[in-house]
């Protein structure tokens, strides 16, 4: 029930600004307010930390720290708004006051040190961990956006399925460690030609994919070609005996799901590779048969 709870809670705040979440939690520490005046000495200082949790991790850790001035703040307005504080101007009145802001920082800060970590985490499980383009998974998960997109407004979509010709070759002459120099220069290189709304993921050892959204057949032909002569030229320059095999489909209804998008881009690779290395094969689909 408690997990249950937690991640509805997460889930409804992830999808609010932090404007919303300032004002939500700004209410409920005018409630806790309220509920410190009516209950006089029994502290409630640990349902504070709920506003100050909620906004140090959401928002982050300048505004958490300031939720946590504002929560004392109120803790001492109540304080005095309240008759039966018997102790309200005394010293020891005040270093309570005190050690609770320190103990709402203090946990504040550790919301935002987890929230940060966690983001870190959640980021490097999308990424791969060589070349830092986004995994698998994740260009699934950004694909199938995608395709949904162009499905509502009715725009084309390419995909482009890139494998690298004699790559094991380098591995196997000039070492691993030359292996993955290359692979971070391929990566650079189509990230130097690629647009932001571009998708790059690597999919395997020397695979690589491109989904290029809202991108018709002409103008994914024309980058294809120059990203390849690109390409080409970037391995020459190293010296490195590396070419480019690409399958690229162009849909301009696009299918139902990223394995066919990925299905079509790969028989189109596999087409190039073996019909000589180092080619470019580019069909526009407008209509996906199944089998």
């Amino acid at each position: 029930m408690v997990r249950r709870l937690h991640n509805k809670i997460v889930v409804n705040f992830s999808s609010r600004s932090p404007t919303v979440i300032l004002l939500y939690c700004t209410v409920f520490l005018l409630f806790l307010g309220w509920l410190d005046i009516i209950t006089g000495d029994y502290s409630l200082i640990v349902f504070y930390l709920v506003p100050v949790s909620l906004v140090s991790w959401f928002v982050g850790k300048r505004s958490g720290a300031l939720f946590c001035l504002l929560s004392v703040v109120v803790r001492i307005i109540a304080d005095e708004s309240s008759s039966s504080e018997i102790f309200t101007h005394s010293v020891l009145h005040y270093w309570n006051e005190l050690v609770e802001f320190v103990f709402l920082l203090i946990m504040s800060l550790l919301f935002s040190s987890f929230k940060k970590n966690y983001d870190n985490e959640k980021e490097l499980a999308r990424r791969d961990p060589l070349t830092g383009t986004l995994n698998r998974r994740s260009f699934f998960d950004l694909a199938e956006h995608e395709i949904n997109r162009s499905h509502r407004y009715d725009l084309p979509l390419t995909v482009a399925y890139i494998d690298l010709d004699n790559f094991k070759g380098v591995n196997d002459q000039l070492g691993h460690q030359t292996g993955d120099l290359l692979l971070a220069e391929v990566v650079s290189t189509i990230r130097l030609n690629i647009r932001s709304s571009d998708v790059l993921a690597r999919f395997g050892g020397d695979e690589f994919v491109i989904l290029l959204p809202d991108t018709p057949g002409s103008a994914a032909l024309n980058f294809l070609n120059k990203l390849h002569e690109n390409l080409d030229q970037a391995m020459v320059r190293r010296g490195w005996p590396v070419s480019f095999s690409i399958g690229a489909a162009t849909f301009v209804k696009a299918p139902a799901t990223v394995d066919e998008i990925i299905r079509h881009a790969d028989k189109l690779m596999y087409a190039a590779k073996h019909g000589g290395k180092n080619r470019l094969l580019h069909k526009e689909i407008r209509e996906v048969t199944h089998g």
